[in-house]
């Protein structure tokens, strides 16, 4: 690659790492809060990533996204910020309508909406469970569209998100016990120093 071609693609492959880089990372926040603000910056470096790629359907839902989850922060705490993030959920599906360039547009607006389904959920195990849904038609979107950044970043976060919700739902638990060279057992060890 040229350093000219380089220069040219430069806005594209630095918009795509950064949204790659908060997509991988937002199922590694603990917080629906911290979840769902490095997902808002992914949405907006993803905007600007397919538009820089020609693929306006994508883009539209991305911005659309943005807003969403701009009021999905504050859906647990305001009735109309959630009304609202319902509406833009609809919204996305017009968008799509719209914009709609073939099967692929189907799959951006699928895993769109999923996410904007899970970006309203105050579960943890919906939100993430709705979030892989969403990742999924992500990855088959990417992958049709040739978007290889934005393909890396889905495998991420599917991987990061199966990881995270697995710490969720199993529990280990590590227990220490201190062997006694001369007891068989602790209960043994017990009755002799009782006697």
């Amino acid at each position: 690659m040229t350093g000219a071609a380089l220069m040219q693609d430069a806005p594209m492959i630095v918009s795509g790492v950064a949204a790659a880089t908060c997509l991988t990372l937002a199922p590694a926040f603990r917080a629906r809060r911290s979840i769902l603000l490095c997902q808002l910056a992914a949405a907006l470096f993803f905007a600007a990533h397919y538009i820089f790629l020609g693929i306006a359907v994508a883009s539209a839902v991305n911005i659309l996204s943005a807003i969403q989850t701009g009021a999905a922060v504050f859906a647990v705490r305001s009735t109309a910020m959630r009304g609202l993030g319902y509406v833009l959920i609809c919204l996305m599906g017009l968008v799509g309508l719209w914009f709609w360039q073939g099967p692929v547009s189907g799959l951006s607006v699928a895993a769109t909406i999923l996410i904007a389904t899970a970006r309203m959920q105050a579960d943890q195990v919906r939100l993430r469970l709705l979030l892989l849904a969403g990742g999924c038609f992500w990855t088959a979107h990417d992958f049709a569209a040739e978007a290889w950044i934005a393909l890396a970043a889905d495998l991420g976060a599917l991987a990061m998100g199966l990881v995270a919700l697995a710490t969720l739902l199993v529990r280990v638990t590590i227990v220490w016990r201190p062997s006694y060279p001369n007891a068989c057992t602790c209960g043994h060890l017990a009755q002799s120093r009782t006697a």
